[in-house]
């Protein structure tokens, strides 16, 4: 019995060991495991633009689990801030859903493109709008993000504000000069949107454009 175990645990060791950094980087991110990973970047010889089955990179990973540590290590590293998954989300995509902007300053301070769009024409933006993040979206366009992008359902910053009832950035992209009346391809208008939703605030805003 014991010479079947200790079998059994050589067997496990190599296969550990048959696995390459890029492997050992992504499981230990997905176990939860930041200090391991932290380790196997300072070992050094990992390819940081490998990617996972999502065509994911370490770094889309690491913002995506919310590694601080991990995340400005793999950025020093030289990890590619502008890689695309498979539907073309780049790690400032990811950074814009968390409601502390820390992820989006850290890649905008590396030369991240906060213009790029992924497959369905959305950017980091239009992501941190929808996913009701104001501090990500003004540093965002801060550094250049348009406000006026539409994705390829026609939906503007004002439709992706008024579907997540965010108030204030339904006034400051209206401030932004983002046109009030502007129809998505479904014939939508943002106060259509909030009107769907009971955003009753919003719908209030909006209707002054209505009789101008």
């Amino acid at each position: 019995m014991r010479a079947g175990i200790a079998a059994l645990l050589i067997a496990c060791s190599l296969c550990a060991h048959a696995q390459s950094p890029e492997e050992r980087l992504f499981a230990a991110i997905e176990a939860g495991k930041p200090l391991v990973a932290e380790g196997i970047v300072l070992r050094g010889g990992v390819k940081l633009d490998a990617r996972d089955a999502g065509r994911e990179t370490p770094l889309h990973r690491a913002i995506e689990k919310g590694m601080k540590e991990l995340t400005e290590m793999l950025v020093k590293a030289g990890a590619p801030v502008n890689a695309r998954t498979s539907n073309s989300d780049t790690p400032l995509h990811v950074a814009a859903l968390h409601s502390d902007p820390w992820f989006v300053d850290l890649l905008l301070a590396a030369k991240a493109d906060p213009k790029l769009r992924n497959d369905d024409g959305e950017s980091a933006l239009q992501w941190a709008v929808m996913s009701g993040n104001p501090m990500a979206a003004k540093h965002l366009l801060e550094h250049g993000a348009d406000p006026k992008v539409t994705d390829l359902k026609g939906n503007t910053l004002l439709h992706a504000a008024a579907d997540g009832g965010q108030a204030e950035m339904v006034s400051a992209f209206v401030a932004l000069n983002v046109d009030p009346l502007q129809r998505n391809r479904a014939g939508k208008r943002p106060i259509d949107v909030a009107r769907e939703l009971g955003h009753a605030g919003i719908v209030k805003f909006l209707q002054r454009f209505e009789s101008n």
